[in-house]
């Protein structure tokens, strides 16, 4: 079974190497959790294996999402071209506040448009950010079947998708329906503790895969995320206090 790094090697470490093939993967983020950056990672690893990519944003046009790649990464110009994208935010900006109203009329359905969109082509890697878009402005049934076909497509294509959705956007029966029909989630939130921030990280669901108890606090900065490695040292009931068993475990 092939498995698809996430490029986050303190991550890839815990899943067994990355996400495994045939996955559609939901990352749900607290506001500032940055996932988005998540998901930079993850396309980036797959140019640097020569994969097809497909980015579908709905709340940046596709120009800042390059720039936003930028920030993170030091990739050539010809390289980042290779990212495929579906724009969904350029289509509703474009022409200014005269054309607004007819916007939908003009560009169609987004989610016709994503799915023709990802079908016709054979992609190894595909990001979906945002699925809020999809939640506000169509109905449960046909973000359930969005899903179900991204899944078909996974399975199919021996691929992965990964989905972004903010947390406590939805209802608690709505949120569990997506959960149970996705393969994996990951959960990224945010803790006040003391006088900082900290950030976490926690896998929740990731089928195929060993999934471990921890939950994970990650950094991050102008090199991307970086994982905090917390080594417990497990002592045996009868060693003295101070005096370490041989065995540790890295988290």
């Amino acid at each position: 079974m092939k498995r698809y790094p996430t490029g986050i090697l303190d991550l890839d470490s815990q899943i067994g190497g990355g996400f495994p093939e045939g996955s559609v993967i939901l990352l749900l983020e607290d506001p500032g959790a940055e996932a988005e950056i998540l998901s930079f990672y993850f396309v980036v690893e797959g140019l640097k294996k020569n994969e097809k990519a497909l980015y579908i944003t709905t709340d940046d046009t596709m120009e800042e999402i390059k720039e936003s790649l930028k920030v993170y990464f030091n990739i050539p110009e010809n390289i980042s071209e290779k990212i495929k994208f579906i724009d969904l935010m350029s289509s509703r900006i474009v022409g200014g506040c005269k054309s607004f109203g007819s916007i939908p009329s003009i560009y169609g359905d987004a989610h016709n448009q994503v799915i023709n969109g990802i079908f016709k082509e054979c992609y190894d890697r595909i990001v979906l950010n945002n699925l809020a878009y999809f939640t506000k402005n169509y109905d449960r049934d046909t973000v359930m079947n969005l899903l179900e076909n991204l899944s078909i497509y996974v399975k199919r294509k021996k691929s992965v998708v990964l989905i972004l959705l903010p947390k406590g956007l939805l209802d608690s029966s709505y949120e569990v329906a997506i959960k149970h029909v996705v393969d994996g989630v990951i959960e990224m939130s945010i803790v006040e503790a003391e006088n900082e921030v900290q950030r976490r990280i926690k896998i929740l669901k990731l089928k195929r895969t060993i999934v471990p108890k921890s939950i994970f606090r990650y950094e991050i900065t102008d090199k991307g995320i970086s994982l905090e490695s917390v080594k417990r040292i497990i002592r045996h009931p009868l060693r003295p206090e101070g005096q370490a068993s041989d065995t540790e475990m890295v988290l």
